[in-house]
Formats: C-alpha cells, structure tokens, sequence
C-alpha cells in the first residue's frame, strides 16, 4: 500500500491510458507528417523524423533539415490531464553525403506537473556497401522525472531512490532504396533493453520494426509492421501533394491489446518552409476523448548537391535536358549515318538503287523525328508559358485589389457653384476580330492592341478552336480579340 497511492496518482493516466500500453518509453510517435500517416515512417525516414523512426533513412536528406512540432494528446479525458508531447530534430549532410548525414533530436512527453519522459538523441547514416543501401544507428538517453508533492515527500520509493531514473539505449536501422519508387526500412529500437525503474527492475522491452513504400512524384504509401513483447501492430499511409505545394494525408494503425487507430493530417510546402498538422483519433481502447492533435514546422538550408542520387526522382527541367540530348545524339547519328553512305555512293562501292534507297529512309527518318521532337517542345513550352502567364495575371489582378483596399479613400472636395464635370476619357476600340498579317505572333498581337504582351494567353484561350497546336498562326487567318 505504500507505493500504491503515489504510482496511481503520478502514473495512472499514462499507464493506464489503454490497454495496448506497458510502462514508460512506449510508443507515442514523433512529428505530425508521420503520424498523419498512421506512423508507417519505417521504410520512408526521408526527413529530420528518421531519428526516431529509422536513422538509416537520414541518408536521404541532401541539405541541413530541422523540425520542431508540439502535439496535445488524448484530449478529452475524464480527469482532465493535460497530456502533451513535443519533437526537436536537426540533420546536416556532411560533405554532400558522402561521408553521411549527422543529426541530433529531442522527445519528450509530460503530465502536467506529475511525470515527464525525455529522449535526447544523437543519430548518424551513412550508404554502405552498394547503392542505395543505407545503416544508421541512434545513441540515447532515457530519463524519468516523477513530481514532487506531498505523496512522493513522505512516500520510502521516492525517499530512497528519488523522483528521477535514467539510462542509455540505442537503434539500430537500415533502409535499402533500390530506386526512387521503392524502399524497404528495418529497425531495431532499444536494443540494449536498458533498465529505467525506479527501485525495481523496469526494462524497456526491444521492439522490431519493417517497412516499405512505394513512391510516385506526388504520391506515397507506405506500410510497417512492428513486434514488441509478443505484441504485434500494422499501420498502413499514404501522401498526396497537390500542385506541389498542398499534401493530404491519412493512415490507419491495427493490433494487438484491441489498438484501432485512424489518422489524417495535410501539409504545406513552400521553398525552405514546410508546415505539417496531424490528428490522430483511437477507435478503440481508449473511451470519450478527441483524438489527439500534432502540429509541427520544418527548415530546409542550403542548396542539394547537384550530384545525382538512383533514389531521387530527376529534376523536370534536367528530365527535359536528357531527352533533348538524347534526341539530338540519334539525329547526329543518323546524319553521320547519311554521309556515310553518300561518301560511299560517290565513291561506286554501293551500287546505286541500294544506296538512293537507304538515304531516303534515313532522310524521312531525320525528318519525322526532327518534326515530331519540335513539335513536342513546341507544345510543353506553350503550356508552360500559359501557366506561367495565369499566374503572372492572377498575382498582378490580387496586387490591384490588395492596393484599392488598403489605399485611404480622400473625402470629397468641397463643392463649388460652378463646377465643370470631368468625363472618363474614351477607351481605345478594339475591334472584334482581326486578320492576321505576315509576320504577326500572339505576342505581337497583344502588344498592337493592348499594349501588354502578356495578354497573348487570353486571345489564344479565345481562339484555341482555330489556332494550330504549339500556337502557331497563318497569315490571313482570323482571330475573335478580347473586349478587355
């Protein structure tokens, strides 16, 4: 009876909280974008989080990475505890990583002011062996702090031992990423099983973790399963980036001890700047509360070294770059090919109709290949110019709106008995079609009658029945103008 009042009292809405829970150091997950993932994190760990998660993943960070991120846990329950959890992390790749990535993070978890646990975290990864093949290990430090009050001042555990317990543990992870859709992630977390009781024996138990997942550009999904004192969980999440910039996710986590666990969350995305929100609500277990709650904000420093990496998806623009190359290669080719061959005619060690007939091939070859490439730059090039000037347009029609608004509006002049009434200036015509001459382009166009040759994107959204594919315009040809 001595020590039971003070261990229900400092401990109760933590151990108790449901009954997938075994003592201190369980699983409570770090960061809000992989919990809004149902914390299937094991085989991605592609950001700051993969110290927690997996430290072999911190290969993946090209460039200095910090997060930081508070999350509110369990709201709603019946004693009130305010139950909250908070995550720190850093990474910086050494010399472009080829001599690894290094990083550092902080977890911690607290109950108001009756108990606390801190993870101070000293995390390394590095590729081994072959490409794409990642190890990473996690140094730690565990410490409990139990709260003073009158309980614990007169209670002989607390007495003799005192209110706070610490120890060292350790990670151990690996993650294999073969290509950029896919990775497979292995980890075993507390290895060492280190002893963090106060007065008794109380074992972290080690936990084993593996995960997968299947990237796209914009899409992921992920899967892990972990085993723990004859516990199994299976989580399963996915990540969708809309135009770059906006993420949706969601997850869903199931187990052993009745853990039923849904998850969603989005994210944003900006340059440097990533901002990530998480809720996590237990389907079972856990009674009247309203899910738990992650906020956090991420850092990017430095430029990614420009050395490419099989893990990475290829940049758009050197995408586009490689393919003009490899076109320009196979049409050099093939015009070496054609001298070749009428070197070879002039000289008479070919006969004649053999030879006619091959530089024709190889004529019509170059021809269709040379139009066909063209005219695919031709259209991405028009489609990224009309996207570029949508976005031009909008920012300039906001900025005018923005300035009417926060412009102070004059009061009127005083009136006078003889005022002369100012009229708008007439507004220059603009006819309603127009013929297109020699030499004219949309741009030209635009600038003739609007003065702003950014408006070519509105005459072609006009006229997009008519104009050729790649926008290009005939001579005598008739366009339909804007009135605006």
């Amino acid at each position: 009876m001595k020590t039971f009042k003070t261990l229900i009292f400092l401990s109760f809405s933590i151990l108790s909280l449901n009954s997938f829970l075994y003592a201190a150091f369980e699983e409570i997950g770090a960061g809000a974008r992989p919990l809004a993932m149902g914390s299937a994190f094991t085989g991605i760990s592609n950001d700051p989080h993969a110290i927690y998660y997996n430290p072999a993943g911190l290969v993946q960070i090209r460039q200095s990475q910090m997060t930081a991120g508070y999350g509110r846990l369990y709201l709603g329950l019946e004693d009130k505890s305010n139950l909250g959890s908070g995550f720190v992390g850093a990474a910086q790749s050494l010399k472009g990583g080829k001599w690894g990535t290094l990083a550092a993070g902080w977890l911690y978890l607290s109950l108001q002011d009756a108990y606390r646990e801190d993870v101070i975290s000293l995390s390394y990864g590095k590729e081994i062996f072959i490409t794409g093949l990642f190890l990473g290990a996690t140094g730690k430090m565990l410490r409990r702090n139990f709260g003073s009050d009158i309980y614990t001042e007169i209670d002989p555990l607390f007495t003799k031992h005192g209110q706070n317990t610490s120890n060292l543990s350790s990670d151990l992870g690996m993650l294999y990423r073969p290509s950029p859709r896919y990775s497979l992630g292995l980890l075993i977390k507390d290895m060492n099983q280190p002893n963090i009781g106060l007065g008794e024996e109380e074992k972290v138990p080690l936990e084993i973790r593996g995960g997968f997942g299947y990237h796209q550009r914009q899409f992921l999904f992920a899967g892990d399963i972990s085993y723990k004192k004859k516990d199994t969980n299976v989580s399963f999440g996915i990540e969708k980036w809309l135009f770059k910039i906006f993420g949706l996710r969601a997850g869903f986590t199931a187990g052993s001890r009745n853990k039923r666990e849904i998850a969603t969350g989005m994210g944003y995305k900006s340059g440097f700047l990533t901002l990530d929100y998480a809720f996590v609500f237990p389907l079972a277990g856990i009674e009247s509360v309203a899910g738990s709650h992650r906020f956090a904000m991420g850092l990017k420093f430095g430029k990614a070294p420009e050395k490419e990496v099989i893990w990475e998806f290829e940049d758009d623009t050197k995408a586009l770059e490689r393919v003009l190359e490899e076109k320009a290669a196979q049409i050099q080719a093939m015009e070496k090919e054609l001298e070749r061959l009428k070197e070879q005619n002039r000289a008479g060690k070919i006969e004649a109709s053999w030879t006619r007939e091959q530089i024709q091939k190889i004529e019509e070859k170059l021809q269709v290949q040379g139009t066909k490439d063209l005219q695919n730059m031709r259209e991405r090039l028009l489609e990224s110019k009309i996207e570029t000037q949508k976005m031009s347009q909008r920012i300039l029609e906001l900025e005018e709106k923005i300035k009417r608004i926060t412009t102070p509006r004059l009061p009127p002049a005083p009136s006078s008995r003889h005022t002369t009434p100012v009229y708008p200036a007439p507004s220059s015509s603009i006819p309603r079609t127009y013929t297109v001459e020699e030499g004219d382009t949309l741009q030209s166009i635009a600038q003739k009658f609007y003065k702003n040759d950014s408006k070519w994107i509105e005459i072609y959204e006009l006229n997009q029945d008519r104009i050729e594919r790649g926008g290009n315009i005939r001579s005598g040809q008739i366009l339909l103008l804007p009135q605006k």
